[in-house]
């Protein structure tokens, strides 16, 4: 009842409200309600009800989002001295076009999966290795499987020496899953040396042991806090940070090969100071869309794309699926492929 009476209606209220008064107090109280996570959707029990609940409550937050947006830009304008134009049909009219044009093209971004390439030159490696990041697939009861087998097939198309998962690859419970036939589509996957995984949060707000089981059912071998030596490189795979008790990353190495940390977030401090030649993150689906990005950028050095700072490479992945939305405003779904190559290897 109270997601009803008092969360649903809110932003609509308070946006009609500044509108007709222009008071900043209204502007300010439009960001309530953007913790809607509070009635916890992924604990429903009826498989209808939850799915059902998840896309009315998607939808209604990218509205809540994009009306955010809208505000600021009418905050800004009655600063400017423009009042009058956001109490006008015209303005109104605006704000509706506008939504309409931002829900069509953050749809499309959320389902054309993309490609992107780069290549990461290491100063003291003799060899090249293909590898395929895949980061924040999101796996639920929201997702067609023809969504994994885009995945597979892509993937594949790429002949990669072997294939690392960022972490977040299950939503919340792999029981929500069991029916759906991802594993077995997964499992398609073809590399020489293996598929690799590491845990995200979302891993973590479901049954863990099943999560991890559910996946090596999937063809990924999670391994948290330990390393694999492939091709002259030696890659950490760290545990999400929601284990407060993982290890450190001097903890995990134990080769003097040039080495790849493989964490979920990208926090970079601990890499930096460990002499990591190139850090693979996601969990930022980078930035999404508006306020989301701003948030992001205040907490991470890099949301999105290719760093290099100091002597360490940093590739962070706005990963090949979206929790929870069905919109990206701000990023675009997909696929990372890399070569790891030496300068010297021509």
């Amino acid at each position: 009842m109270k997601l009803i009476v008092y969360y649903l209606p809110m932003p609509f209220v308070i946006y009609l409200l500044y509108l007709l008064s222009g008071t900043y107090l209204a502007g300010g109280l439009f960001f309530l309600g953007s913790f809607l996570f509070l009635i916890n959707v992924t604990e429903i029990k009826s498989e209808n009800l939850r799915k059902k609940l998840k896309i009315v409550v998607a939808n209604y937050l990218f509205l809540y989002k994009t009306l955010c947006f809208i505000t600021i830009l009418a905050i800004g304008l009655e600063v400017l001295g423009w009042e009058r134009v956001i109490r006008t049909p015209i303005f109104l009219l605006f704000s509706l076009i506008f939504y309409i044009l931002l829900m069509w093209r953050g749809y499309q971004n959320y389902i054309k999966i993309n490609i992107k390439e780069y290549t990461v030159e290491l100063s003291d490696y003799d060899t090249e290795l293909n590898l395929v990041f895949l980061s924040d697939i999101h796996l639920s009861e929201l997702r067609p499987i023809s969504y994994v087998e885009e995945i597979v097939e892509k993937v594949n198309r790429l002949s990669p020496d072997c294939v690392l998962v960022g972490g977040d690859t299950i939503e919340s419970h792999m029981e929500y899953l069991e029916d759906r036939g991802f594993d077995k589509i997964l499992r398609k996957i073809k590399t020489e040396y293996g598929v690799y995984g590491i845990l995200g949060n979302h891993e973590y707000t479901g049954y863990l042991d099943k999560n991890i089981e559910y996946l090596g059912r999937c063809g990924i071998k999670i391994l948290r806090d330990e390393s694999v030596v492939i091709k002259k490189l030696e890659f950490i795979f760290r545990d999400d940070e929601t284990n407060h008790s993982r290890k450190k990353i001097n903890e995990i190495y134990n080769t003097t090969y040039p080495k790849v940390v493989v964490d979920h977030r990208p926090k970079l401090e601990e890499a930096l100071s460990e002499n990591i030649a190139l850090q693979l993150s996601g969990h930022t689906h980078g930035g999404q869309f508006f306020p989301v990005n701003l948030g992001y950028m205040l907490k991470y050095k890099v949301v999105y794309g290719y760093k290099k700072i100091k002597n360490m490479a940093v590739i962070v992945s706005s990963g090949v699926g979206t929790g929870f939305f069905a919109y990206r405003t701000w990023s675009k779904s997909e696929i990372v492929k890399i070569i790891i190559r030496g300068k010297a290897h021509e």
